[in-house]
């Protein structure tokens, strides 16, 4: 739905959001493990986090990050031709991270592992798996120092 009509729908944690049909990302075949749903939309939230909201399912939501927020560390080949994303290489992308939030702050981590990518031009993503052995499912948010 990539035009700019509204479209409102429940959710549980922010009860009804009305969203422009411009701003929902289709998510080919899903996050991974919830294959079910492909429409959400970014929800800011306190930055550097965001919420990625499903718009089909009222209860599917996840913290992300801006996958810029980790630097020129952050660098793998960026799939260009990708089919289902009609990705070209003049095509803005934007690269998201699924963070993992646990009931003790300083153990929450983020997964570099499966960056989800957006094509800004028609707001369709997919969430891919990076075979590069640098990139952890599990990385802490925080250094050490920064846990103090």
């Amino acid at each position: 739905m990539a035009d700019g009509k509204t479209i409102k729908f429940q959710t549980t944690r922010f009860g009804e959001l009305e969203v422009r049909g411009s701003s929902v990302i289709t998510v080919i075949n899903g996050v991974i493990g919830f294959p079910q749903s492909t429409r959400y939309t970014l929800l800011e939230y306190n930055p550097p986090f965001s919420w990625l909201q499903s718009v089909e399912h009222p209860e599917l939501a996840f913290v992300v990050v801006n996958g810029a927020e980790f630097g020129d560390g952050y660098r793998f080949p960026v799939p260009f031709g990708d089919r289902d994303m009609e990705l070209g290489e003049n095509d803005d992308l934007a690269i998201v991270n699924l963070v993992s939030v646990r009931p003790d702050p300083t153990q929450t981590t983020v997964n570099l592992k499966a960056p989800l990518l957006v094509n800004l031009r028609n707001m369709k993503g997919k969430q891919i798996v990076l075979d590069d052995p640098k990139f952890p499912i599990r990385m802490p948010l925080w250094a050490d120092d920064e846990k103090k």
